[in-house]
């Protein structure tokens, strides 16, 4: 399982820090990651979202 840690800024979509799963494009809660790569990094923690489809 992939996982992808959000370092953006718009909290609307995801809380700053927080790691979900990747899901191709999406992560496993929905939040669409190509639209802007540079807020995103992959990681090896654990994932800390609480929303269905991550957690």
């Amino acid at each position: 399982m992939e996982k992808i840690k959000y370092i953006g800024n718009d909290t609307k979509k995801s809380e700053k820090g927080k790691i979900h799963v990747k899901e191709g494009n999406y992560t496993g809660c929905g939040a669409q990651i190509n639209d802007n790569l540079e807020d995103w990094e992959s990681t090896s923690k654990s994932v800390t979202c609480d929303k269905r489809g991550c957690k």
